[in-house]
């Protein structure tokens, strides 16, 4: 008897589960809200969309990522101009879709977020699109000419820049691959486990509040030097250490930015 309770249970259980799971296919960019129904658009943990989407079809899926959708497919999805503003911005203007671009603010503030699977067809992505998801730990690529994932991290497809690190992935120590030349604007951003960064020779160019919110302790550089604009959090330029080749301290003392930092030593 118990074991046909307990078989019962597991059975109820898969049901559930596969209940909360989703493939939707729009043929018509705007119309995703008429196929997925408003009680469902609270309770779907898992979603893959199919077919073209527009503001008025981000509008609903950033409705659902504030509920209780963690997993969304969007690797056959396109992504197109129109519709509906997704996001009000300051001064009475809005943000729209683009075609074939994660256009900016386009998951800013869900929540409930944990794995996005970005379209095959997305050709940028904007440095804000990924910005306060606090439970994102992977941003993942299937066939994009444009992108990959190494590890949940999103890069363009020659793996030459680093666009993003989700905001939530366990990272204290991390060192970017050899062969990326730049990091791009917020790419680290509210990553508030990193306490230690390596950078490739190959870094030139760090942008923008790419380690904003990051607790970094300590940043081993083996480039000569690199433009990094505002990239690092005030403290961190009192708290951080920055290890540098030898004979190299005297230039990154010298280059606006990494004058900054308090202690730079080499090794």
């Amino acid at each position: 008897m118990k074991k046909v309770i307990l078989t019962f249970v597991c059975l109820l259980t898969v049901s559930v589960i596969w209940a909360q799971q989703k493939t939707v296919t729009v043929s018509d960019a705007g119309t995703l809200g008429s196929r997925i129904p408003a009680s469902e658009r609270t309770s779907l943990t898992s979603l893959k969309v199919v077919g073209p989407l527009n503001g008025s079809d981000v509008k609903v899926l950033r409705e659902m990522g504030k509920a209780k959708l963690a997993d969304l497919d969007l690797s056959e999805a396109t992504i197109v101009k129109g519709g509906e503003s997704y996001y009000p911005l300051e001064e009475d203007k809005s943000a729209y879709t683009e075609d074939n671009r994660l256009s900016t603010l386009f998951f800013y503030g869900c929540g409930a977020f944990r794995s996005i699977t970005i379209p095959n067809s997305v050709q940028s992505v904007s440095n804000d699109a990924f910005s306060s998801c606090p439970n994102l730990v992977e941003i993942n690529v299937k066939n994009s000419p444009f992108f990959v994932s190494v590890d949940g991290i999103l890069f363009n497809s020659e793996k030459e820049r680093l666009v993003r690190c989700p905001q939530a992935k366990k990272l204290e120590t991390y060192e970017v691959p050899r062969g990326v030349i730049e990091i791009y604007p917020s790419a680290f951003r509210g990553v508030s486990t990193l306490k230690s960064i390596t950078l490739p020779g190959s870094i030139w160019s760090i942008s923008d509040f790419a380690f904003s919110g990051c607790p970094l302790q300590t940043i081993r550089c083996h480039m000569t030097r690199a433009s990094i604009g505002m990239a690092f959090d005030e403290a961190t330029y009192g708290s951080a250490r920055v290890i540098v080749p030898q004979g190299s301290a005297s230039d990154f003392k010298s280059v606006e930015g990494w004058n900054r930092f308090k202690t730079i030593v080499e090794e």
